[in-house]
């Protein structure tokens, strides 16, 4: 960090507006980038954006000159990115909403890639469920079986067959969303999850 900023990270400690605008100004076009890449909607990549620099002022009397302000800037991105992308997977309007920003912007190649990944993210994920459990999961995903049917076939009770589904699921949104790249991959694992869940 040069002594520039140094000096503007000073001058943001004491409430200098313009300070504020310049580090604005210096470090929003390549942070907006970076959210895109988690969140291809601009509205709300823009959202993030503002949420990022409400809360630098907000803290702004905890801000340490000496240390790395842009790795300071990143990570609460990353987590306002995280955040957000909870948010969408548990709220369907919003997860519509994306997917449809999502289509409208991405060329069908673009598309098509996330697909791809999708699959293999989920294919792996399956394969390395535990075997009992992996069998309930197939069982009831692509057989389309009941718990009742998985219950009588394997010989357990309709309430282990929930325990394995709802393991699974959270088994296979961990993997998805830590290996994922882009935000196609996280919303389809959420409308999985999601019909997965029903009792």
């Amino acid at each position: 960090m040069g002594n520039d900023e140094a000096v503007l990270l000073g001058k943001l400690q004491g409430g200098d507006a313009d300070a504020f605008i310049t580090l604005y100004n210096q470090y929003s076009p390549s942070l907006y980038t970076y959210i895109l890449h988690f969140i291809n909607t601009p509205a709300l990549a823009e959202d993030v954006l503002q949420d990022v620099f409400i809360k630098i002022w907000e803290i702004r009397g905890r801000i340490k000159p000496e240390l790395s302000f842009s790795g300071y800037l990143y990570r609460i991105t990353r987590n306002h990115v995280f955040k957000l992308l909870k948010k969408i997977t548990a709220d369907e309007a919003l997860r519509l909403r994306v997917m449809q920003d999502l289509y409208q912007q991405t060329t069908d190649a673009d598309t098509l890639l996330q697909w791809k990944q999708y699959e293999t993210l989920l294919h792996t994920a399956i394969d390395r469920l535990p075997p009992q459990r992996q069998k309930v999961f197939r069982l009831c995903r692509e057989e389309l079986k009941s718990y009742e049917e998985v219950a009588r076939e394997l010989g357990i009770s309709r309430n282990t067959v929930k325990e394995h589904m709802m393991l699974a699921m959270k088994s296979i949104r961990f993997f998805v969303y830590s290996n994922a790249d882009g935000i196609l991959p996280l919303l389809l694992a959420a409308a999985l999850l999601k019909d997965i869940s029903r009792p």
